[in-house]
């Protein structure tokens, strides 16, 4: 059962029946010019308020909220009428919950003409409202002693205070009022053994908001830790347990948002404008306090159900390459590990959706949000691009993915600038490329967008070595920490430190930490990318070997005779998978290098003959190029292919690959498709074209 009371409303409930009362007070606006605005402390309120009502459904207790209605600021006169309203109505059972986030001051202005010793006893820590003036503190604003008081007053046993205070340091040319606020509640733990306190930062610090998170950084946590992250082994959620939570998660999220702007620092340093020298600020370390009478008795709630408190994580992978193991054990650990809801485009995919469309959509806004966050979070988008890069005549950059489809720069720039989404992870892998620098550089953001812009150009010589190298950095993260990007980046500049790879990064805005991996337990998700590893009645090919199971030991007899012998006949009944175990098997292998050292360096060339074989080998060894250079190959190729084996050993003493490996797909069809003779006895023999073709293979 919930029941909000607001100001002076009237308990109607059995005093016998426990309850859970809460007085939040978040102050954002203050009428004092001198007191500094805050940005969260009215969703600070509204988040913690949600996460207690959820989790004290499963306990025994009636929760009943007692806090300032959220248009009325608020005021002194408010505030005291609510804590008045909790001492009187409160019974024994109860647990009473006191919230503040606000500024909290140190009073300067009493006993001015005192020794220093004896001003700093009789200063008081005083808790700002919106109508605080800072030159009439204890007038003005809530004494903590008197807040104290008040609730030493009240008849529940248990009592909780939080205070999310010291937003500006203390406002810099005041002393930290964190001392004394650390003693007065000391001392009412001394005096009652049910007073819980935590305190969102130590002396001499600052209470952060930060807001990616939407609220100040301590009750982020708090509310994560309220939610279920604290709980224990029975689901409970207790106080010490969640003070260990907000401790460690606070202290852990400063730490990374500093290698973050360390690292933006680092790229801006080394700029050549003087916009570009100019430095962010780190943050201050904060450290939580807890102030317990009986660590671990008080229980705030009971963990019901999962609640995924982070916002939707949307990633796109393309394969505009020939795919390989390394994309999909990528994918697998995007979607597992990174938290991803994934989606992956490859041109052998069916219900192919249009490149771009799919880019667009993965840099558009997800809708959802958890109902506790502020409307400032948004999803985090990763994309992951693979192809090459080419040039036009009038000089206009193309990312080429597959045969044909281009992805100008100006484009995909467009859309990362249009895009609303907060944080965007983008990887382009571009085997061979020579001008990758001018596209981090043209992409880059210089926004309050959170962008991390990794490129990478491995060698032909091994394309998949970039590649490699991201799902290896990968893999060796601390999934229960996470991997932030600016770690991320720091290990991949590591692992190529001594490699060919051209690679860059780049890192721009600091709004709040981008983690390519998130912290925490991670539950294994189906994969389904929705390629088909069946090919039913079709021959697989080398670009399937990853599918091709089974034969093993056939295809490591193949690569022995072949190592051995200059011709190797593959023969067997009609669909028993000799093209199978020839393509996907023997011909994989050798263009990966493994079995014959220096085979992936051999040029491999395969053809069906046809019912023209010499036409069919002609346009098989025909090398890439416009299809005018192309056209004008094939013919110089045919020709010299006429003369027979003598022209064939010519062509091959032009190559520059140490050998050459030709591949006759269905040889039989040199018989089979012959034109049939009028005379019986002339089936017996192959016609001009195939028998010369026949004998220019056996003099080669």
């Amino acid at each position: 059962m919930v029941k909000i009371i607001f100001n002076n409303a009237k308990l109607k409930e059995k005093e016998s029946e426990a309850k859970l009362w809460l007085l939040l007070v978040g102050v954002s606006e203050y009428e004092d010019e001198s007191l500094e605005s805050l940005l969260y402390s009215k969703e600070d309120c509204q988040g913690l308020a949600k996460a207690l009502e959820d989790v004290n459904e499963g306990l025994p207790q009636k929760l009943v909220i007692v806090r300032v209605q959220a248009s009325q600021k608020p005021q002194l006169l408010a505030v005291c009428a609510g804590l008045e309203q909790v001492v009187t109505d409160a019974s024994s059972s109860d647990i009473v919950f006191f919230y503040f986030s606000g500024h909290a001051l140190l009073d300067t202005n009493s006993k001015e003409q005192e020794q220093e010793q004896e001003q700093e006893q009789e200063q008081e820590v005083v808790l700002c409202l919106s109508d605080t003036k800072t030159d009439n503190l204890l007038e003005t604003g809530l004494k903590v002693k008197d807040l104290l008081q008040m609730l030493g007053k009240c008849k529940a046993h248990q009592q909780m205070v939080v205070l999310d205070a010291c937003h500006s340091g203390g406002l810099t040319l005041r002393k930290s009022p964190i001392p004394k606020l650390e003693e007065a509640l000391r001392q009412q733990a001394a005096r009652s053994q049910g007073f819980y306190a935590l305190l969102s930062c130590d002396k001499d610090q600052q209470s952060w908001e930060i807001p990616e998170l939407g609220h100040g950084v301590f009750t982020y946590y708090l509310i994560e830790g309220i939610r279920g992250k604290a709980a224990n082994a029975k689901g409970e959620i207790e106080v010490y347990g969640l003070y260990k939570q907000v401790y460690y998660k606070t202290m852990e999220y400063i730490d990374k948002i500093n290698q973050q702007i360390c690292l933006i620092n680092r790229k801006k340093i080394s700029g050549k404008t003087k916009k570009n020298r100019e430095e962010y600020k780190l943050y201050s370390l904060q450290t939580p306090k807890c102030i317990v009478a009986a660590m671990g008795e008080l229980v705030l709630g009971l963990k019901t159900v999962d609640v995924d408190s982070r916002p939707p994580r949307q990633a796109l992978v393309v394969e505009g390459l020939s795919d390989g193991q390394t994309t999909l054990e990528l994918i697998k650990l995007l979607r597992g590990a990174g938290e991803f809801e994934l989606n992956y485009w490859h041109p052998e995919k069916t219900d192919l959706p249009d490149v771009k469309e799919a880019i667009k959509a993965c840099l558009r806004s997800h809708p959802e949000t958890p109902h506790w966050q502020a409307s400032q979070q948004k999803s985090t988008a990763f994309l992951y691009l693979r192809g090459r890069i080419e040039q036009t005549q009038t000089g206009e950059a193309l990312l080429v993915i597959g045969d044909c489809i281009e992805i100008s720069r100006s484009w995909l720039r467009q859309q990362l600038h249009q895009s609303e989404i907060a944080q965007q992870i983008i990887i382009l892998d571009c085997p061979g490329a020579e001008s990758l620098a001018d596209w981090v550089e043209d992409l880059r953001l210089e926004s309050q967008i959170g962008q991390c812009l990794i490129a990478g150009a491995a060698t032909l010589h091994n394309p998949e070595e970039f590649a490699q190298v991201l799902l290896k950095t990968l893999e060796v993260a601390d999934s229960e920490n996470g991997l932030p990007v600016a770690k991320w980046i720091f290990q991949i500049d590591t692992e190529l430190a001594e490699s060919k790879i051209w690679q860059d990064a780049s890192l721009s805005a600091t709004q709040g930490v981008i983690e390519i991996l998130p912290p925490g337990e991670k539950s294994a998700k189906p994969v389904d990318v929705g390629l088909c590893p069946y090919m039913g009645l079709r021959a697989f090919g080398v670009k399937d070997a990853k599918y091709f199971y089974g034969r093993e030991e056939l295809t490591q007899r193949l690569i022995n005779e072949l190592s051995q012998r200059s011709f190797l006949p593959v023969v067997g009944a009609s669909g028993s998978g000799k093209s199978s175990v020839v393509r996907a098997g023997l011909i994989a292998q050798l263009q990966q290098g493994k079995q014959i050292p220096g085979s992936e360096q051999w040029l491999i060339k395969s053809f069906r003959p046809g019912k023209h074989p010499i036409q069919a080998l002609a346009s098989a060894l025909v090398d890439a190029g416009t299809e005018e250079k192309k056209n004008r190959q094939q013919m110089e190729i045919e020709g010299l292919l006429h003369l027979g084996g003598e022209g064939f050993v010519r062509w091959l003493r032009q190559r520059t690959e140490p050998m050459v490996v030709l591949l006759v797909d269905q040889f039989e069809e040199l018989f089979t498709l012959q034109e049939q003779e009028t005379s019986k006895e002339h089936q017996k023999f192959l016609d001009p074209e195939r028998q010369s073709f026949l004998d220019m293979l056996l003099e080669a």
